[in-house]
């Protein structure tokens, strides 16, 4: 017979010969299926008999044993050792969990591409960083409660069956990524609370979490040069299912970076601190493109340092408050659905808001070319659905300001002659002002009413001054030529006349005598003037009155030299003239405008 086919190295226990006094309690411990404790603390030193475990048998257990020492089913357990060596489970499949407890481990542990079926305990534990990437692991990962590693712990592509639980981790990696888990698919939740310190990058680009992120209470550092961008938390292109809590005391001395993430909760920072300590180009977050199905909670920051870029983000609601929102922010393409809790609604505060925004993109600095008009518009559409009326119309008002300011009234083609496109811009803006000024962009119909109301009663005062002093007169040749009525048209020889009769002759001298409005001879058949009716006469064009039509101001005639015609001026003649022009041409542009609003109005309600 031949020699029997040998195990590979360190898959017998033979191989380890004498075993420490460690060593023994484990074996022990192991055959029975509990845990072995060597210590109740983390040994701060080595000691060889006692406390020590060499990684080479702590792997020969975890994968099994051999024929003398049988798996147990439930795994490796130890606590308080000193793990000497390397614990090197690469690439290797393991029946049961392994759990170390406030053990020191004196190399880094490898088990990258390794196949656990249990659960992964490094709880307590001081280790020289983790080499992990493309794990399998069925259970949950938990590297907690004062878990403390000096080097970076890479999970990269790691498939966790349950949960991984850093709660009260300490991962001191100076200069580098404290932790990695990027393209990790998670089937539990991902806990980083009280207690977490990352004194380095926690990355997390491409993850897959089906629970939830949760850093409550949690300290994020990134300890890189400052002249380097700094980055506490990357968490970019992550699919969360659950919720993310960066909340209730967590820090972050770095830029936290959710671009691209699909968050299927909600999204908090309340009562977070955000630090953004990157050189030239300082930003607390940066959330392009991110996704959030629940609501975005961003009220209650304790502090905040750096701009927000919300590019592209999609939230389903909003939750904010006016403290919170400092720096400066990035809101174009921000769209959200609703704005709720304690959320500011007053068109002053969001507006106050949406000044929070770069200058450029504010319309506050340049030449307009990067004003961003979606903010804008997106505040309107969610104040408006949400019945705040009045507040959306302000909005609306300031935003219709913001485009005039911000030179993008009046835009013509990059072709024109410049003579030409300075023209139609100054013309344009003109007209842009007036209509904010006369009926607020269309969201101000009213106002429009009242200006028109003043004007009408202001023209009628000045037409009835006007009339007093003989300025208006009948129309029609058939009454002001009828030599009937000569006692009525003014500095004629018979108004001189009754006008020159004394006191108390008989008969009477004739009311009116010289002037067309007062004079009693006109019959009442005629078309009596009426001052007020006059004026809404002119300024209603589609209306008649009868008074325009049936009376007018009597102008001097003309001088054949244009000097004598400009030095010649009947001051009250002249300005009733000028004022029906004006009240014709108000009247004009006021009703269109007021066709156009009613018009607008609805189509909106169509819509």
């Amino acid at each position: 017979m031949g020699n029997p086919i040998s195990k590979p190295v360190g898959r017998t226990l033979a191989e380890f010969g004498a075993l420490s006094l460690a060593e023994q309690k484990l074996l022990y411990a192991y055959r029975k299926g509990d845990i072995a404790r060597i210590s109740e603390h983390r040994p701060e030193e080595e000691n060889n008999i006692e406390n020590t475990v060499r990684g080479g048998f702590l792997r020969f257990l975890a994968l099994g044993g051999d024929e003398q020492v049988s798996a147990n089913g439930k795994g490796v357990f130890l606590q308080g050792a000193w793990v000497q060596d390397d614990l090197d489970l690469g690439g290797a499949t393991l029946p049961d969990s392994i759990a170390l407890i406030n053990c020191h481990l004196n190399a880094q542990p490898v088990m990258s591409y390794s196949n656990i079926h249990g659960f992964v305990k490094f709880q307590g534990c001081y280790i020289k960083g983790l080499k992990a990437e493309q794990m399998i692991c069925t259970g949950s990962v938990f590297l907690n409660d004062k878990f403390n590693s000096v080097d970076t712990v890479n999970l990269v592509g790691a498939q966790i069956g349950g949960n991984l639980e850093c709660d009260n981790g300490i991962f001191d990696v100076k200069d580098n990524v404290a932790l990695v888990f990027d393209r990790a698919l998670i089937k539990g939740g991902v806990f980083f609370r009280t207690g977490f310190i990352a004194n380095g990058i926690v990355r997390l680009l491409g993850s897959h979490i089906d629970g939830n992120f949760e850093c409550s209470g949690a300290m994020l550092n990134d300890t890189r040069s400052r002249t380097e961008p700094q980055r506490a938390l990357i968490c970019e292109n992550a699919v969360i299912k659950g919720g993310v809590f960066l909340n209730d005391g967590f820090t972050a001395n770095g830029t936290v970076f959710l671009s691209g993430a699909k968050i299927g909760g909600e999204l908090t920072f309340a009562g977070a601190t955000l630090n953004g300590t990157a050189g030239t180009a300082l930003k607390a977050l940066v959330a392009e493109g991110i996704t959030v199905a629940g609501t975005f909670f961003f009220r209650g920051l304790r502090s905040i340092k750096g701009d927000i870029t919300l590019v592209s983000a999609q939230v389903g609601s909003l939750c904010d408050d006016d403290n919170s929102w400092s720096g400066k922010l990035d809101l174009d393409g921000f769209v959200y659905d609703r704005l709720i809790g304690n959320a500011p609604t007053e068109a002053k505060s969001r507006l106050a808001w949406l000044d929070k925004q770069l200058d450029k993109h504010a319309g506050l600095a340049g030449d307009g070319k990067d004003f961003k008009p979606q903010p804008w518009r997106q505040l309107q559409k969610v104040l408006g659905d949400m019945g705040h009326v009045e507040d959306a119309r302000q909005v609306a008002i300031a935003f219709e300001d913001r485009l005039r300011r911000a030179n993008l009234i009046g835009q013509t083609p990059k072709n024109w002659f410049k003579p030409r496109a300075w023209l139609a811009r100054k013309v344009s803006r003109s007209f842009h002002w007036l209509f904010g000024c006369f009926i607020g962009y269309g969201y101000r119909p009213l106002r429009m009413l009242y200006i028109m109301l003043t004007v009408w009663l202001v023209c009628g005062m000045f037409y009835w001054y006007a009339a007093l002093h003989g300025v208006f007169a009948p129309s029609n040749p058939l009454v002001f030529q009828n030599s009937v009525y000569e006692v009525c048209v003014p500095g004629s020889d018979a108004a001189k006349a009754e006008r020159a009769k004394p006191a108390g002759a008989v008969p009477l001298p004739i009311q009116g005598a010289g002037n067309w409005y007062l004079c009693e001879k006109l019959r009442e058949e005629y078309t009596g003037f009426s001052p007020l009716a006059y004026s809404l006469d002119l300024i209603l064009p589609l209306v008649d009155l009868q008074q325009e039509r049936d009376w007018a101001p009597m102008i001097p005639t003309p001088k054949n030299i244009w000097t004598d015609e400009l030095l010649t001026w009947s001051a009250i003649k002249h300005c009733t003239r000028f004022l029906m022009w004006f009240e014709i041409l108000f009247g004009w542009m006021t009703s269109l405008l007021l066709v156009a609003v009613v018009s607008g109005l609805t189509k909106q309600q169509d819509e």
